[in-house]
């Protein structure tokens, strides 16, 4: 008892500091850094090194009492060029890769998003030419080869096209009659439309590389190979698990140090605070689920188009399946453990944490130092991790984006001519005519609430789309909203322009009118 009494007592002699002093402000900061820590809470917590035995500064930031269920989303208006479908919020994963809040007021911007393979286009299992899959392709259930859209050919023409695309020369999908048990057709020729397409014959797949694979494995460690929803792994070499690993290392340190020190309670208390770390991480622990398309019928290009509140538009020009994964449909959180496993845990990682903060400030001098240190260091580079941009932490290969914003509208934000303070200077209207001009469609704005319900406005937009199908684009917006707008309400409804040269859209049948919009889930953006 009397030779293990030293490795837990720091009031010897050579224990304190110089003149006395004590560092008993190392259990405060052991818990700074809260804000840092929920900013990163979703990668954090996206890949199996969240396991790891390791201090981080602020574990308690983890400790909710319940966990999100979808991701944090940015707010702006959203609609869908054909589909009309409006939303109120921008997903996740789509501000990653185009940052609405590096957009500036009365910007235009075009991009072309599309799935890197297509075989990645979420729904359906593309089979592969040989039933034999390696023993990684069986550790990656929710990777980039067990989905989607082919069309039915005999033989084999490169990678499949996407469901919206009309190219001469593509084979029509054969469909099939469901099978029912009393088939009736009343026509030979005739097959049951909803029972859907013939699986699609085996086609061109790419292998996963190494890394890939690797990377899989590491955001969902599992062995069942099931055909669930595509899912977006956190980046291999990414740089939260570069400092996680160096957290582990330098977790290692302190506790070998402590052991030269012959401090057993720097051991004991920085040992609790790794097994909370862990211990929190298995509870919060998740992969994201993202929505795709159940069925594969015809539908029409999943365009959309987004204003912000600064007036600024970006409109995505993509398929519906891209649109499905990351704009209409829903990023949903996939845990790993129950909610009653997840309650459990929370509650012995915070008796964890609270057993380790009481010895962390009854360590001796120098370990102490050595504990500071790191909590400051790692508090440091917590911080820094928020001016980098999110894209370095998500792995975003499954799709391919580029700008193509036409030239003519690539300075929308900036005064083109001061010569003409009316069609050279930026405006709300002048970039509304662009977006217009690229889409050749006003379902839209009035949709999104882009233009209000008035019959000057109904007018102007009547003649802007004449305009954009014609190809004017000189066509003088600004000039015609001041003239549309001194005229009366009858003048208006009186003029040929209106209504009648308007051709029908498809976006303006769309139902419902205004889509249920999600009330609560910014506020789960600090708390996940």
């Amino acid at each position: 008892m009397s030779l293990a009494l030293p490795w837990f007592s720091s009031d010897g002699p050579h224990d304190g500091g110089p003149s006395g002093w004590r560092l008993d402000v190392v259990t405060l900061l052991a818990v700074i850094g809260e804000s840092s820590i929920a900013e990163h809470a979703q990668i954090i917590t996206a890949s199996v090194l969240c396991l790891a035995p390791r201090i981080i500064p602020a574990p308690q930031a983890l400790l909710k009492p319940s966990r999100p269920q979808r991701l944090p989303e940015t707010t702006a208006r959203m609609t869908g060029v054909y589909s009309g479908v409006v939303l109120d919020t921008v997903g996740f994963f789509a501000n990653i890769i185009h940052p609405l809040d590096e957009l500036q007021p009365f910007a235009f911007r075009v991009l072309e998003i599309k799935h890197r393979d297509k075989n990645n286009a979420g729904g359906i299992e593309v089979p592969t030419s040989n039933g034999n899959a390696s023993l990684f392709g069986k550790w990656r259930p929710h990777a980039r080869t067990n989905t989607n859209l082919s069309t039915a050919t005999k033989s084999i023409k490169g990678p499949p096209a996407d469901a919206d695309d009309d190219e001469p020369g593509t084979p029509q999908r054969a469909p099939r009659a469901r099978a029912t048990g009393l088939s009736v057709n009343f026509h030979p020729n005739t097959a049951d439309i909803e029972a859907g397409p013939e699986p699609p014959a085996p086609g061109i797949t790419r292998r996963a590389t190494v890394k890939e694979k690797v990377q899989d494995f590491v955001a969902n460690p599992t062995l069942a190979n099931t055909a669930a929803r595509p899912a977006i792994p956190a980046t291999l070499f990414s740089p939260m698990h570069i400092l996680e690993a160096f957290s582990v290392l330098l977790t290692f340190a302190i506790i070998a140090f402590a052991a030269v020190q012959h401090d057993g309670t720097a051991i004991i208390a920085v040992t609790l605070m790794a097994s909370a770390s862990s211990v929190v991480g298995w509870a919060s622990w998740w992969r994201p689920i993202l929505m795709n398309r159940s069925h594969t019928n015809k539908v029409p290009a999943g365009d959309v188009i987004i204003r912000t509140r600064e007036g600024a538009f970006l409109l995505i020009k993509c398929t519906e399946e891209v649109a499905r994964e990351l704009y209409s449909g829903t990023e949903e959180c996939e845990y790993h453990v129950s909610g009653q496993a997840y309650r459990v845990l929370m509650g012995l990682g915070t008796f964890l944490i609270m057993v380790s903060v009481i010895l962390l400030g009854n360590c001796k001098w120098n370990t102490q130092i050595f504990i500071g240190a790191s909590y400051i260091v790692l508090n440091g580079i917590y911080w820094t991790m928020g001016l980098l941009p999110k894209r370095l932490f998500w792995d975003l290969s499954r799709y391919e984006f580029k700008d193509v914003t036409p030239p003519e509208a690539q300075n929308a934000d900036k005064t083109t001519d001061p010569n003409d303070p009316r069609e050279g200077v930026k405006s709300f209207t002048r970039t509304l005519w662009y977006a217009i001009r690229e889409t050749k469609r006003t379902a839209w704005v009035q949709r999104s609430g882009a233009a209000p319900v008035t019959p000057q406005w109904q007018m102007w937009l009547a003649e802007a789309e004449d305009a954009a199908k014609a190809g004017n684009t000189k066509w003088p917006s600004v000039a015609r909203k001041d003239e549309i707008m001194k005229l009366s309400e009858d003048d208006a409804t009186k003029s040929p322009v209106t209504g009648p040269t308007r051709d029908f859209d498809a976006a303006e049948q769309a139902a419902p009118a205004v889509q249920v919009q999600p009330h609560d889930r910014n506020q789960e953006k600090g708390g996940f």
